[in-house]
């Protein structure tokens, strides 16, 4: 009988579904959107997420078992435990100090057409979606051939994540806390603020950039027309990168940083900027093939590791 996980992408605004097979490899045309409903009531998320692990099992054709589902969640969150701490911004907030693990497996075991298809060993995960990334990056993705990798997910903030011999490095003096550069210092604030679509767009208006959407790809578009000051937008942003990550490149050593999230499509761009501020190629700057498809891979993972360490 197969087995198959459904992985969840959890944004703000939406929710990415997908599911993989007992190898953890992504099912073709699995991939489905839904709306988050992170204004709803606690129990309306609940459910909705209830619905969508229903909808994503009518795609099973053949006779199976759920073997778990794994959350990429926004934080903050105590991923061990499952409980979500987001407060103050008007997303998730009905889930403040909920555990979505217990309140899952409860309306799980009242709904017939779920719960007979549970396998002994079904487990519910959570973790951040760069952790997630990393461990999809290093099974099987740009980071497989490396031991000692900094993943770095760019967006609509900034995502980081240590690895070395294959495990998840968050509490070691070579790194920040939990491996999350996010709130560091720097410039007149934090990482976060530079590192992310704003620092992007900071970036466009102190060098007079006008654009009328306030979308990265816009600029983007521009730099790829050699319109000069656009280009001089990414360039900057690549030195913002590399000033950033140096720190840890001393500290850490990593052998690659491997870059993800919706900014690295624009990789060819800040590129240069992330070396010239490095000083050296010694260390291999790399960017994701897929980061959705990734994240989706380290879900499967987590699960793996998870009952590995039961």
């Amino acid at each position: 009988m197969n087995k198959y996980i459904i992985a969840f992408d959890v944004g703000g605004s939406y929710i990415k579904a997908a599911i993989l097979n007992h190898q953890g490899n992504v099912i073709p045309n699995s991939i489905a959107i839904f709306p988050s409903k992170a204004k709803e009531l606690k129990e309306e998320i609940i459910n909705h997420f209830i619905y969508i692990i229903q909808e994503q099992m009518k795609r099973f054709t053949d006779d199976f078992q759920l073997n778990g589902i794994g959350f990429a969640f926004p934080g903050p969150f105590d991923y061990k435990n499952g409980i979500s701490y987001i407060q103050g911004i008007d997303k998730f907030d009905s889930l403040y100090g909920v555990n979505i693990r217990e309140e899952l497996m409860r309306r799980i075991k009242q709904v017939a057409t779920i719960h007979c298809k549970v396998a002994s060993e079904f487990l519910i995960v959570f973790e951040n979606d760069a952790n997630l990334f990393a461990l999809g990056e290093h099974k099987s993705g740009k980071g497989q051939n490396f031991n000692k990798v900094l993943y770095l997910t760019v967006g609509t903030g900034a995502g980081s994540a240590f690895m070395e011999n294959a495990c998840l490095i968050k509490n070691d003096p070579r790194v920040p806390k939990n491996g999350w550069i996010y709130q560091d210092s720097y410039g007149d604030s934090i990482v976060d603020d530079y590192i992310s679509k704003r620092g992007v767009l900071n970036l466009a208006e102190e060098l007079s950039l006008k654009i009328e959407d306030d979308e990265v790809k816009t600029i983007a578009e521009l730099a790829q027309k050699h319109h000069k000051g656009a280009k001089e937008v990414f360039h900057q942003f690549g030195l913002n990168i590399g000033s950033v990550l140096n720190p840890y490149i001393k500290s850490f050593a990593p052998e690659a940083i491997i870059i993800g999230g919706q900014i690295s499509k624009s990789f060819h761009l800040f590129k240069d900027g992330i070396y010239e501020t490095l000083g050296s190629e010694k260390v291999k700057v790399d960017v994701t093939n897929n980061t959705s498809n990734s994240t989706f891979i380290g879900i499967a993972d987590l699960i793996d590791r998870s009952k590995n360490d039961q």
